[in-house]
């Protein structure tokens, strides 16, 4: 836990890990204590394929969207520009899908329905904002960089459902580092309901055998 300033530290084996997360327990949906409104509640702060290579400072901020998923990569031989996929999950839009399945499953008669097992039939499970009621900020080392293209594409969780995230094109930054990988920060905000989040991830610099 934080102290009063907001403020904590750890210590890590040096290494490369699939992730880091921070997230306060008794308000999260899954685990929150007794007495917390849907209203109070909030998600979590992810940074992927996080590198402990020496002494790291992180400004978590998190709120009620989550940028889950985060992954960026060059396509060899392409434009010289960032692919990012991202999977935001607004909590109030969780929270909503939750409601119409209970009601779903406790309104009406379900014992006849039969479920295809067919992409198909999929059905549309949309936790994060559509294209015009998403805002996209993303930094390469700090230094924000234009986003050139915002693509809404279906990502299936099954052959029965499916659901929204995105894939991003972002230009370069125009300063160098020295540290041997990139840290890519994507802030989003859902314009309807007000939500933000933000997530990092580690890309590692291209390196090859000379």
């Amino acid at each position: 836990m934080t102290d009063n300033h907001g403020y904590y530290s750890a210590r890590i084996p040096k290494g490369k890990y699939q992730s880091m997360a921070a997230i306060r327990l008794d308000v999260y949906p899954h685990t929150a204590k007794a007495g917390i409104s849907d209203a109070d509640q909030r998600l979590e702060f992810w940074a992927w394929d996080f590198i402990a290579d020496r002494d790291t400072t992180l400004n978590i901020r998190y709120h009620r969207m989550e940028v889950y998923g985060l992954r960026a990569f060059h396509i060899p031989g392409g434009m010289s520009t960032y692919q990012i996929f991202v999977r935001p999950m607004s909590l109030t839009r969780f929270q909503q899908i939750i409601k119409q399945r209970y009601e779903a499953t406790h309104g009406e008669d379900l014992s006849d329905i039969k479920q295809d097992s067919i992409g198909k039939n999929a059905k549309g499970i949309f936790s994060a904002p559509h294209t015009d009621q998403l805002k996209v900020t993303v930094w390469i080392d700090g230094e924000e960089v234009p986003v050139l293209m915002k693509q809404e594409i279906k990502e299936y969780y099954s052959a029965d459902e499916y659901g929204n995230a995105y894939l991003l094109t972002v230009d370069r930054p125009q300063r160098t580092t020295s540290l041997p990988y990139h840290i890519i920060k994507v802030k989003l905000e859902d314009l309807e309901y007000g939500e933000k989040g933000e997530g990092l991830y580690y890309m590692e610099k291209d390196s090859y055998v000379k």
